[in-house]
């Protein structure tokens, strides 16, 4: 049955809609802004749509997003209707991240967390503004919540209802992480206790791995038909751990035989001027052997005193620098920098206090999803310590910690106790 809490979350669902509209396809249309990542992003999805053949820079990045973003392309061509078929899609995506995080957390924790989580999402500035660019945030975190939802839920069913839910769960996940890769942590999360209750889950398991496995097969075979040999669901890994290891501030790579020159840097670094450049000949971005190979002397000749990079890189996914690419637009870097200071300040008290009261409180269900939720925001700790710090890497957890959040809120203010007044 109904409750008040959730009209009040569907009500802030549905302003979340109307906000995301106004700013992607009036105000902030992410076709206007397409430098960079999201240039990148546009470019491949276009030759996808035109049948114009894989490049072999196409296997070293994730290819969920640009291949979400050829579906509106092929439909309308790759001009400015596509375009625009692109931008309703992301703003359909956006707008479905506060629905999503609703509910799950209406099954994970109470109806008043629940509400107010979706209330935090709607309006949360890094969600809103990432909606107007062409990056993987939007897309990969709307399917991530998609599955833990169905997933979740597939749990908490029997027979071949749980088993087609945990497909359907296993497709979406495998959208999301052919997205963005590390999101395969949050899967696992998903995942991994099914396996301590095989008996009684086994229909909900085989149904998410089923699904999961066949997205993420056809995302390697995409990547092995660009690369012209077997790979995995994107060849940027290496670069990526050098670069969280070592104090790199861009790296430009050449090779002079086939005039072929790629350069990146580091958003954080760039931001506080710090690292060094690099240059290579006859090494590309994709050669991950080399570059772990790269961050590993990194390890060694740092010794115990590499804890201090691995901790820096922790702290540079909180407000140390402004999350990319809003920091480069005077419109929105002020509300994105305040909202991040204000999360990043928050969210150790958050976590502290979520563990503190969950030693205290005894064993249930309420307990058992913030477990969950905590779960996965330790996720983006995991990433941090493997690859590198970015607050704009940290966006696409920000909605367990506002979870937690409001769960805080609604036990330390009693909401959940009046849940039943408030029913009809």
């Amino acid at each position: 049955m109904a409750t008040r809490w959730d009209r009040i979350a569907l009500a802030s669902v549905l302003a979340g809609v109307i906000v995301r509209i106004i700013w992607g396809l009036v105000i902030h249309p992410p076709l206007d802004y397409l430098y960079s990542d999201m240039g990148a992003y546009v470019e491949r999805a276009q030759r996808l749509a035109t049948g114009a053949g894989l490049q072999r820079s196409d296997a070293f990045f994730p290819p969920g997003t640009h291949v979400l973003l050829a579906a509106p392309m092929t439909l309308f061509g790759t001009e400015r209707a596509g375009l625009w078929g692109g931008a309703v899609l992301w703003c359909a995506l956006s707008a479905a991240i506060p629905f999503f995080a609703w509910r799950l957390a209406r099954l994970l924790l109470t109806p008043a967390a629940a509400a107010l989580t979706a209330l935090l999402c709607a309006f949360w500035p890094l969600y809103i503004t990432y909606g107007g660019y062409f990056t993987s945030e939007t897309p990969s975190l709307a399917f991530l919540l998609a599955c833990l939802w169905a997933g979740y839920r597939a749990v908490q069913l029997s027979g071949r209802e749980a088993g087609w839910l945990g497909l359907a769960a296993g497709l979406l996940g495998g959208v999301a992480v052919a997205n963005r890769p590390q999101l395969i942590l949050n899967l696992a999360v998903l995942v991994v206790p099914l396996l301590f209750r095989l008996r009684r889950q086994a229909l909900a398991l085989t149904g998410i791995v089923a699904g999961s496995t066949l997205i993420l097969a056809g995302t390697a075979l995409h990547n092995s038909a660009a690369a012209g040999k077997p790979t995995g669901l994107s060849e940027n890994a290496g670069l990526n751990f050098w670069i969280g290891q070592c104090d790199v501030h861009d790296v430009t790579t050449v090779d002079p035989v086939r005039n072929i020159t790629f350069q990146f840097g580091n958003p954080v670094w760039t931001q506080l001027g710090r690292g060094g450049s690099y240059y290579f000949e006859g090494h590309l971005v994709w050669d991950q052997g080399f570059f772990y190979e790269m961050g590993l002397r990194c390890i060694e000749r740092d010794g115990l005193g590499h804890v201090r990079v691995l901790a820096r890189n922790v702290l540079n996914m909180s407000a140390t620098t402004i999350p990319w690419p809003q920091v480069n637009e005077a419109g929105q870097r002020g509300v994105v920098r305040l909202s991040n200071l204000a999360y990043s300040l928050l969210l150790p008290l958050i976590v502290i206090d979520s563990i503190f009261v969950l030693v205290r409180r005894p064993a249930s269900g309420r307990s058992s999803g913030e477990v969950v939720m905590l779960l996965q925001l330790a996720c983006a700790l995991l990433v941090a310590i493997f690859f590198f710090g970015d607050p704009r890497v940290r966006s696409s957890y920000d909605v367990f910690g506002l979870a937690l959040l409001a769960a805080r809120v609604a036990d330390r203010f009693g909401l959940e106790e009046s849940r039943r007044k408030l029913a009809e």
